[in-house]
């Protein structure tokens, strides 16, 4: 049937999903060959255009998710982030022609989709560039790249980092929370994305042929980067001390299949949330504080080794060797904050050299005397009673 995908699982069983250029796959829930599917399928196309007309934004669209070989070789998981945003974008300016898409527009749409914060509008405008590359290219757009005349929205200065960084005592207890809930595997994966920094979409598809001769190598599958570097000590440890089960795949859930990247980053929030709050049904094994947050997610793993990178003084072209990407410049934004921690660090470790040095430097002494002597201070009546004491 047409538009109509049958997959079947490694557990054998078979689902259907309707695809269709433009639209998000969405899973069906009638049977194969069953009319209530076909019911399904139509009502899904309801007020689907059959064919875009020419040299407007719906045709640029379809143009660039059906042969666009750029979009092809994104990450399953961008692909379908940018399928939403091309729905989105064809139902609300589908119909306009190519060319209205000058500089003045699109900074108009720019500060609009601003409104939903930084990351939404980054991401309407590089989908939006990328479809109307071609008309770029060709000159439709008045000339030259509109696109590079719109400053990017910046991101709020109020704004914490994007993903935080992992203590090693986060990672430890994390880890061991995993195998004491009985899955080796999320706590494999747990210690691949902290020692070896792939995204989550690599982290579940890794095979034992990625370790090889005290080495851990793969092919990221956002860029097609190969990585290939020592493989950690305290990889290794965590590696060869837990059980891999009988499949090739280093990371499988209880039942040895393999983790979806979401449901592997599910797993993974659901344990943190129960170190740091506990979980009531089982207060024994779970009683909370474990650790500090329950804000820890899968991609600050991988964060926190790109900062640990940058720390080390990881040049840009190392950093990027490492972490996989296709230019030394994605690197910046761990660098950025290493900085950002190195300097901070720098400051406070001269700041206490100067007290040292300072004369009579008893600073340290007076504030220990002022802590013993506040619970006195703050025991004394106040008040009226506080001005007759001190006659």
């Amino acid at each position: 049937m047409r538009y109509v995908n049958r997959v079947k699982g490694k557990d054998g069983v078979e689902r259907l999903y309707f695809r269709k250029a433009g639209l998000p796959p969405v899973k069906l829930s009638a049977a194969w060959g069953t009319p209530e599917l076909e019911a399904e399928v139509n009502r899904l196309l309801v007020g689907v255009a059959a064919k875009p007309q020419p040299q407007t934004l719906r045709a640029a669209l379809r143009a660039y998710e059906l042969d666009s070989p750029d979009f092809a070789a994104l990450e399953e998981s961008t692909k379908y982030l940018y399928r939403k945003t091309m729905q989105e974008l064809d139902e609300d300016m589908g119909e306009l022609m190519v060319g209205r898409f000058t500089g003045p527009f699109l900074l108009e749409l720019r500060n609009s989709w601003a409104t939903r914060g930084y990351r939404a509008a980054a991401i309407r405008l590089q989908v939006l560039k990328n479809a109307l590359w071609p008309a770029i290219v060709a000159g439709k757009l008045g000339g030259g790249d509109p696109f590079a005349l719109i400053p990017g929205v910046r991101r709020p200065r109020d704004a914490g980092e994007p993903h935080m960084i992992w203590p090693e005592s986060v990672v430890h207890a994390v880890i061991a929370g995993a195998l004491r809930a009985g899955k080796p595997g999320l706590a494999r994966g747990v210690a691949i994305g902290r020692y070896a920094g792939p995204r989550r979409e690599d982290i579940v598809r890794l095979t034992r042929a990625a370790r090889k001769g005290g080495r851990f190598a793969f092919l990221t599958g956002k860029r097609h980067v190969q990585v290939d570097m020592p493989e950690d000590l305290a990889l290794t440890t965590v590696l060869d001390q837990t059980p891999a089960g009988e499949g090739m795949l280093l990371v499988s859930n209880l039942a040895g299949l393999a983790y979806t990247a979401d449901g592997f980053a599910l797993e993974l929030k659901k344990l943190v949330g129960k170190l740091h709050k506990g979980d009531p049904k089982s207060p024994n094994m779970w009683p909370g504080k474990e650790i500090p947050s329950d804000g820890y997610d899968i991609h600050g793993l991988r964060h926190t080794f790109g900062v640990e990178a940058a720390l080390a003084g990881c040049t840009d072209a190392e950093g990027a060797a490492l972490m996989g990407h296709g230019s030394p410049a994605s690197f910046a934004i761990y660098r950025r904050q290493a900085d950002r921690m190195r300097l901070s660090t720098s400051g406070a470790e001269k700041i206490a050299q100067l007290r040292e040095r300072t004369p009579n430097g008893s600073l340290q002494n007076e504030l220990q005397n002022i802590c013993k002597t506040e619970p006195e201070v703050a025991a004394k009546p106040r008040g009226k009673n506080a001005v007759k004491s001190r006659r």
